[in-house]
């Protein structure tokens, strides 16, 4: 798991880092898609805030608190970060549930499989190169991302390959 710390208007001590890498390792081990967590404290006059980003293998979860000090600020950001945590998996497991249910109740029909849109979502194209759009797609921990090339005009689609290395797709 890869952490990344960062400071704005503040300093990150040792005493810090010691409060807070065992709290985020124990994120890993009750997480297991757990792939980065970034740390970010933001000082200003008598007061600290610390925002944690945490990279679950594609899911984004983001917390930030404030208080006169650092330490209260990234406990209380970690817990809002391990209730979401708690509710994805929950969410998880009752679709899991949900599923089981409905795959026994159903008898399955001889080759029938009804495919089934569940969301349509519209996105406004940025312009920018294809190396700039992978980029962005690890910025937002996504295996893809559409973008329109800066040079062509062309829509493009960016996308992780299953041997580690990225893969462009251009609309005629």
């Amino acid at each position: 798991m890869r952490l990344d710390f960062y400071a704005r208007n503040a300093e990150i001590t040792g005493e810090f880092r010691s409060h807070v890498e065992p709290r985020l390792e124990a994120l890993h081990k009750h997480f297991d898609k757990v792939q980065g967590v970034k740390v970010v404290i933001n000082g200003q006059r008598n007061w600290r805030s610390v925002e944690i980003t945490v990279d679950a293998d594609g899911l984004l979860l983001r917390a930030e608190e404030r208080s006169d000090d650092e330490m209260t600020s990234f406990d209380r950001a970690l817990g809002a970060i391990e209730r979401q945590l708690e509710r994805y998996r929950d969410r998880v497991r009752d679709r899991h549930r949900r599923a089981q249910e409905v795959s026994e109740a159903q008898a399955p029909d001889e080759g029938e499989e009804e495919l089934e849109i569940r969301r349509v979502k519209s996105v406004s194209l940025e312009s920018m190169t294809s190396d700039e759009a992978v980029l962005q797609m690890e910025l937002l921990g996504h295996d893809f991302f559409m973008y329109r090339d800066g040079e062509t005009q062309q829509v493009g689609l960016v996308y992780r390959r299953r041997d580690g290395g990225f893969g462009v797709l251009l609309a005629e």
